[in-house]
């Protein structure tokens, strides 16, 4: 699903999410949500390419976004992102573990590596803790090769 709280910036299409509700998704990424979907892992929010992405954010707001200043646009540009229940994001990720894609993922720092964090809230109740989500940002330019492999995931099941 997208994340309904800010604009669209892609060109996208809506699709009906495995909960039967419409979520716009990002033209380039429709083929991997649908197999995302399809191995049922959960997708909370989506884009093709996070720092134009973010660019676009900040243009069509009036107020300042609270983060994506030039040098986040500059750092994300050109990754797509997903965000995901933290439990579907080690699956997705374990997953490609015997893939192609295993030193993307494995390897920090490198050309064509993947950035996945799991950020930090503060809870009334229980101080600091991890956030229910995952964010990972991959080369845009993998969307097509990723999508490729969770489809021959989904052939062999």
């Amino acid at each position: 699903m997208t994340d309904k709280v800010t604009l669209q910036i892609h060109p996208s299409k809506s699709l009906t999410t495995p909960d039967g509700s419409q979520a716009e998704i990002d033209t380039d990424m429709v083929p991997l949500i649908r197999a995302l979907w399809a191995l049922n892992l959960t997708t909370v929010a989506s884009c093709q390419d996070f720092g134009e992405g973010t660019a676009g954010q900040r243009r069509a707001s009036r107020r300042s976004c609270r983060y994506g200043g030039d040098e986040f646009v500059a750092y994300y540009r050109s990754y797509a992102w997903l965000k995901m229940p933290l439990p579907d994001a080690q699956r997705l990720t374990n997953a490609l573990l015997n893939t192609e894609l295993r030193d993307m993922i494995t390897l920090r720092w490198t050309p064509g590596s993947w950035r996945m964090h799991v950020p930090l809230r503060f809870d009334e109740n229980n101080g600091i803790v991890l956030d229910a989500t995952a964010q990972i940002h991959f080369p845009r330019d993998q969307i097509n090769r990723l999508t490729a492999i969770l489809e021959g995931i989904i052939a062999q099941q």
